[in-house]
């Protein structure tokens, strides 16, 4: 008696094809998901630096007599100084070679004002900021910049600009810390700096300092009052004018002024800024 065993069948081709589409379907769903939470994640740590930086600039007010710090690192009171070695070599912003390394940036925030205050060099930088410098291809560490009229250019008397503390009107209102977007080896003042009426004798508003994109169409913004927020662009204008200065890498930043029906985002960011002058 002949005993029939019976044969395990595998997959057909076509039974393979069927399971690998339905995996890569399922793949192109979960992606933008799963990158659209990144993106939150990266923006939700990135409010809690500028939360603490503005925790810290008013706490060094607060023991400075109201005299705020200063927004440029070259002053001897800067948040931020200018990278260096471990030798004590001052870093070029163009150098190529050699490359300026996280350690030299973080040496650099660790002697500045501010660094008293946090203790945490994690804290200067946005974890979705992809920046890297044009001259020697590291990552930009540095993610934020302070107003340029809040004690940023004290030698200049011809600007006017804010001191003290006191000459803040409705800080809850006034930024004092912005996302910075930099393709050199660092933001070279530590500061950002509008097209602003003090700044051009003008009266009109424009964009001059590049803000960061590392969050698509939105930026966190740190508050005189110590609280920070989110805040989402309006105008195609901006985010294009944004990128294309990111793209291009440029040193130096000319005023830009937006049309006149494009002009929401400057429109805010004029009612944020510390200093309220005009122009006789």
């Amino acid at each position: 008696m002949m005993i029939k065993t019976k044969k395990h069948k595998g997959f057909t081709l076509i039974e393979l094809l069927v399971v690998i589409s339905i995996i890569a379907l399922l793949v192109s769903i979960l992606m933008p998901a799963l990158s659209k939470a990144r993106q939150l994640a990266y923006s939700v740590s990135c409010l809690s630096n500028t939360k603490q930086l503005s925790t810290a600039w008013f706490m060094y007010q607060d023991d400075n007599d109201s005299r705020i710090v200063g927004a440029k690192m070259t002053l001897p009171y800067g948040w931020v100084k200018t990278p260096f070695t471990v030798d004590g070599i001052i870093c070029d912003i163009f150098q190529t070679s050699p490359p300026v390394t996280d350690e030299d940036e973080h040496r650099g925030m660790k002697a500045g004002a501010l660094y008293a205050y946090l203790n945490d060099v994690g804290v200067y930088n946005c974890p979705g900021s992809k920046f890297r410098s044009k001259y020697d291809n590291t990552n930009v560490f540095g993610s934020y910049a302070i107003p340029a009229c809040l004690n940023g250019e004290p030698a200049l008397g011809t600007r006017k600009q804010i001191f003290k503390y006191g000459q803040i009107k409705m800080p809850s209102e006034k930024y004092i810390f912005v996302e910075s977007s930099e393709t050199r080896n660092w933001n070279m003042y530590g500061r950002f700096r509008l097209a602003s009426p003090e700044y051009t004798g003008s009266n009109e508003w424009g964009w001059r300092g590049p803000l960061s994109n590392s969050h698509d169409i939105v930026s966190n913004f740190g508050y005189a009052d110590g609280h920070s927020e989110t805040h989402k662009w309006q105008n195609d204008f901006t985010v294009e004018w944004l990128k294309r200065l990111i793209d291009d890498q440029v040193d130096y930043y000319g005023d830009t002024f937006p049309p006149a029906d494009q002009q929401e985002d400057i429109n805010w960011m004029a009612r944020g800024w510390a200093l309220r002058y005009r122009v006789n």
